[in-house]
């Protein structure tokens, strides 16, 4: 990559993280990093996280999909983060503060619609396959960031682009993955995502796939179901009635999790007992 073009990426780098933009003081996801961080001081980030934050990861985290029904609920900000895990909370601030900062502008919308179906298609893709709990996380948390960057600069175009400075479609194809991994490093998320975003190829360990190709399994099922299913996650499966909250479907489950991330719009749940194609007349 040329200094140009570095150059731009780092204007819109530095455009869209200032606190008035995201919304929250990003000193946040670096006081998560401190593994020896005390309760009170976890209670205390609340101040800094802004009210609709706060309830978003509530919300999140008293979903069936994070175990709720076995675990109950939540009270208080320190079992948010306990039941999230540090690194999965600070990705779901910056995650929920670019959805806010995307708020009535639908291309940048539709690429965090897409982050957030991939990440939870990945989720059960990867457990499906027999990997383990913390693996399955770690692809959750690397479809969640896998456009980051992209979403940074249709924001930054759609809103705070100059004269001077016009991305273009094709800019952004090329150069997104460059911003998104400039957002890994500077706000220390894990070192695996670096890996399992920029890694092009198909992966093998020695007797199975590597978890960044279900990573890039989960992204490219997403952009089929949007491209060719109205611009949603369509998916068909066993029901199970909504008052039926000690025996959810894993439809039901995810339902709650999108409606948890106010994405619901982007989600269809078809009857496994009618044909798809009379569905989606």
């Amino acid at each position: 990559m040329d200094d140009e073009i570095a150059s731009q990426i780092e204007t819109i780098e530095l455009a869209l993280i200032k606190d008035s933009v995201l919304g929250f003081d990003p000193s946040i996801l670096l006081v998560l990093d401190d593994v020896e961080i005390g309760q009170r001081e976890i209670e205390d980030l609340k101040s800094r996280l802004g009210a609709d934050g706060f309830i978003y990861l509530f919300n999140i985290a008293n979903s069936a999909y994070y175990g709720s029904l076995k675990m109950g609920t939540v009270k208080h900000f320190f079992d948010v983060v306990s039941r999230l895990g540090m690194q999965y909370t600070k990705v779901l601030i910056l995650q929920f503060a670019l959805q806010r900062l995307a708020r009535g502008d639908h291309e940048a919308e539709n690429i965090f619609a897409k982050n957030f179906a991939a990440s939870v298609v990945g989720r059960i893709l990867t457990r499906g396959l027999g990997f383990r709990d913390d693996e399955a996380r770690k692809v959750e948390l690397a479809c969640l960031l896998s456009s980051v960057g992209a979403m940074m600069m249709m924001v930054y175009r759609n809103h705070y682009q100059t004269a001077d400075f016009v991305l273009s479609d094709e800019f952004i194809e090329q150069n997104h993955l460059y911003l998104t991994e400039r957002m890994i490093r500077r706000f220390n998320l894990p070192e695996y995502l670096h890996e399992m975003i920029m890694t092009p190829c198909f992966t093998l360990e020695r007797m199975g796939i590597g978890l960044p190709t279900v990573v890039k399994l989960a992204i490219c099922a997403v952009e089929w179901s949007f491209r060719t299913l109205d611009n949603k996650l369509v998916l068909r499966s066993p029901q199970t009635s909504p008052d039926d909250r000690f025996t959810p479907s894993l439809a039901a489950i995810v339902e709650e999790q999108f409606a948890a991330a106010g994405l619901k719009k982007y989600l269809i749940i078809l009857p496994e007992t009618t044909p798809i194609s009379q569905q989606m007349n």
